[in-house]
């Protein structure tokens, strides 16, 4: 069973490299744009019609059965998990609403496993999808055997999970095999020593390619670009007077930014303070990655009962959370009242947007993060992050790995003693990311990224499907 929607023609390498294997695909959630690949036999199901809890065709007219009270109940982490990623899709909906639908999929799902017993399932991405998170779930707790990737953007370095929840067992015993053989500069290959060597210097942060993409879609001429787009797709479509209406009464309501800008308050780096960036959400990074600590204002909550006398907690909000998708409109993920919520938490301050995420981590006695970067660029410069939840970096020597306040209490008070991981555990991490990885990527690369063309990605990861198939069988 195959769960890899893509709309590019590559994907065809992946299909015939799998069934040149000697195995068959039996169902493909996809695309409908690369239907037609489809490989004979197999069931064809489109990811937004799945996404949007509708069956695939070949089982249109089936009359599955609701699932019963057992399964629901068996399930309800996975229902909880589900409700919050929601926010994506279903960002309107009412509670009771979301529920049925999420009932809905598992009935379907469930009946399709039983229908077609697959020995395997692949999934593209770690499931985040709503209906790939309950197949996930369902195989599981049948044993089926399931595998899935995560980017890395370090040097195109790929994982791959047979459960994401428990991580790489492989990388787990590489990363031991390196620190035992003390990894120097020159055991890393060229790319990731050259990665190791730009992101450790000590030098002002650059912004991300894929961030000034976004402000550059979001400010200025790109701004003024989207909007004359939607202006004239308004007036051929004779809705402009409806769009001016709805403009103008946006402009009349306070939003995010103001809400944000009304509560935040320079940061004084001569202070101990704990930096905690908040995660653009919706985002698998926190759903389903982040767990319980999806709700991010938890997470702060439980470091503000656990920080040392005298320290504080900045909060400073992503930058993608007022560019894309809702921008600055409230949702369900960044309600009204959301910031006023978090500056009411004793000892935390809402620090400007602007303030410098480089300079944040570097004046900090600590920094915590639910799975973002900043705990891994805090790694890189020798810091030990406090992480909530599943970051891919998980696994890396040196960062605290917390759960609850007594748990950051334990971290904190290590930190006073020893805040800072050797570049020698660093370098074992990533010759161990080296070997246990795939040179390829799931998403859109980042400038920064080596380049590998479309086709010899797709070969790179359908290679690395069919060697943990063979290790299954």
């Amino acid at each position: 069973m195959l769960i890899w929607p893509m709309p590019a023609p590559e994907v065809k390498i992946l299909l015939d490299r799998i069934e040149r294997a000697g195995h068959e695909i039996v169902y493909w959630v996809g695309e409908w744009p690369v239907s037609h690949l489809s490989p004979n036999g197999a069931v064809f199901h489109d990811h937004y019609d799945a996404w949007d809890a509708r069956p695939a065709e070949t089982f249109a007219q089936e009359a599955f059965p609701p699932p019963s009270a057992e399964l629901i109940a068996s399930m309800y982490e996975t229902e909880s998990l589900i409700l919050t990623m929601m926010n994506k899709r279903y960002d309107k909906a009412p509670v009771d609403e979301r529920k049925h639908i999420y009932y809905t999929m598992l009935g379907y799902w469930d009946a399709v496993l039983d229908r077609l017993k697959p020995e395997a399932i692949i999934f593209n991405d770690i499931p985040h999808s709503i209906y790939s998170n309950i197949i996930h779930d369902l195989a599981k707790r049948r044993g089926i055997p399931r595998i899935s990737f995560e980017d890395t953007w370090v040097a195109l370095r790929l994982l791959s999970y047979g459960d994401f929840w428990k991580g790489s067992d492989g990388l787990r015993v590489a990363i031991k095999r390196a620190q035992k053989r003390g990894i120097t500069l020159s055991d890393l290959g060229e790319e990731l020593r050259s990665y190791y060597v730009v992101n450790t210097r000590e030098k002002p942060g650059t912004v991300p390619t894929y961030l000034m993409d976004q402000k550059n879609m979001a400010e200025g001429a790109g701004l003024a670009r989207h909007r004359a787009h939607i202006a004239f797709s308004a007036i051929r479509s004779g809705l402009i007077f409806r769009l001016v209406l709805r403009y103008v009464s946006r402009l009349l309501q306070k939003n995010l930014r103001d809400e944000y800008g009304k509560l935040q308050k320079p940061a004084d780096l001569q202070k101990p303070f704990v930096y905690f960036p908040l995660s653009f959400q919706p985002e698998r990074t926190t759903s389903p990655q982040g767990g319980v600590y999806h709700d991010q204002i938890l997470a702060v909550e439980t470091l503000a009962c656990a920080l040392p006398p005298g320290w504080r907690i900045y909060v400073k909000e992503h930058p993608s959370q007022w560019w894309v998708r809702g921008k600055t409109r409230y949702s369900s993920t960044r309600y009204r009242g959301y910031y006023e919520r978090i500056a009411r938490i004793s000892r935390v301050t809402l620090v400007p947007s602007a303030t410098s995420s480089f300079e944040l981590i570097r004046r900090a006695r600590a920094i915590a993060t639910v799975t973002g970067t900043a705990g891994w660029e805090a790694l890189l410069q020798g810091k030990r992050p406090l992480i909530f939840g599943l970051p891919w970096y998980r696994d890396c020597p040196g960062l605290f790995v917390v759960r609850s306040s007594e748990e950051c209490k334990a971290a904190f008070s290590e930190l006073q003693k020893n805040g800072s991981v050797a570049g020698s555990e660093i370098l074992a991490f990533l010759k161990a990311l080296e070997e246990m990885s795939v040179r390829a990527h799931i998403g859109t690369p980042t400038g920064e990224s080596p380049h590998i063309n479309n086709e010899d990605n797709m070969r790179a990861i359908s290679e690395a499907v069919c060697v943990e198939l063979k290790g299954w069988k």
